[in-house]
């Protein structure tokens, strides 16, 4: 009788058991998972221990540069900086009243500026700054001489940059020239004077650029 022999190498039946696969992989994932969560401990238990030292370096910073004011504050006389304070103040608050303060004395020195000699001034009306106008107004009556010397009044207020005078009195109108039984001719006198023209200030520093005209006049005669 011939013997038969098997030739295949291949198990008909698994070395290992499904059930002992099965187990095995949970405990693997078990593993991973606590070698994560250890690993994010430590994480956390570092940033903890940095935060700490942290805030203790912002402390001692904070407590060296209390001590370095207080250091420089003692280089320092801290009742003279309150004197220069005060000091500045009352200076800045001068200047402010000295650019803002008008001096009304300035009006006659600027009429004296466009009046020829010929002409006279007999009365004037100032009315104050308002909400409407920023300038001064004056009204005034006058007189001249005759007619060409009243003629000539109006051409020296129709060039008042010549004189320099042009930023600071604005719109003069001579009105209602009416000869008199003496031959004189009155007449009427308006015009706005500008508040910068008028200051203080401008008082005391004075006005070179201003010339008068009663040189000029002396032709008309």
């Amino acid at each position: 009788m011939e013997t038969k022999f098997q030739t295949s190498f291949i198990p008909k039946k698994p070395l290992i058991s499904p059930n002992v696969m099965m187990q095995r992989a949970p405990r693997r994932l078990v593993s991973l998972f606590l070698m994560f969560a250890v690993i994010v401990f430590i994480i956390s238990l570092a940033g903890l221990g940095g935060a700490y030292l942290w805030k203790g370096y912002l402390t001692s910073s904070q407590v060296n540069f209390k001590q370095q004011l207080a250091d420089r504050e003692k280089l320092f006389d801290i009742n003279l900086i309150t004197q220069l304070k005060q000091a500045n103040v009352q200076i800045d608050t001068a200047k402010q009243i000295l650019n803002n303060h008008v001096a009304m004395s300035q009006v006659f020195d600027i009429i004296s500026n466009f009046t020829i000699v010929s002409s006279r001034f007999l009365s004037m009306d100032i009315a104050a700054p308002t909400a409407q106008s920023s300038g001064v107004k004056i009204s005034m009556k006058g007189y001249g001489k005759d007619l060409s010397s009243v003629a000539f009044q109006s051409d020296v207020l129709g060039k008042l940059e010549d004189i320099g005078l042009r930023d600071i009195v604005k719109n003069p109108i001579l009105s209602d020239p009416t000869k008199d039984k003496d031959g004189k001719v009155t007449f009427g006198f308006s015009a706005t004077f500008e508040p910068s023209g008028l200051s203080y200030k401008r008082s005391v520093l004075g006005n070179p650029a201003t010339s008068s005209v009663n040189q000029a006049s002396t032709t008309n005669q």
